[in-house]
């Protein structure tokens, strides 16, 4: 009966460290995926056009969801490509 019961403590501890790694692979995740999203925060956030997309594309995707904010960025990328071929042919 004591083997049991160290097996189930050992188990218990080993499930224990697996749920800690698992948490801060998910932290170290989520900061890898937030910094290479928005940029750092000594440098201005509206600088130029990139960082104010990135800063949009930031606060869209988490709001929309990951199924619509594809959908809505493939609609928007066809319409600036349209948009291009129609200002190129004007002149």
């Amino acid at each position: 009966m004591s083997t049991k019961s160290q097996d189930l403590a050992a188990r218990k501890e080993l499930l224990t460290a697996q749920a800690d790694l698992a948490r801060i692979q998910l932290a170290l995740a989520w900061h890898d995926m937030r910094s290479s999203i928005l940029p750092p925060a000594d440098t201005p956030l509206f600088t130029g056009t990139h960082r104010a997309a990135a800063f949009i594309v930031g606060l869209a995707a988490p709001l929309l969801g990951r199924t619509r904010f594809t959908r809505v960025l493939r609609y928007a990328s066809i319409a600036m490509a349209i948009f291009r071929a129609v200002r190129s042919l004007r002149g």
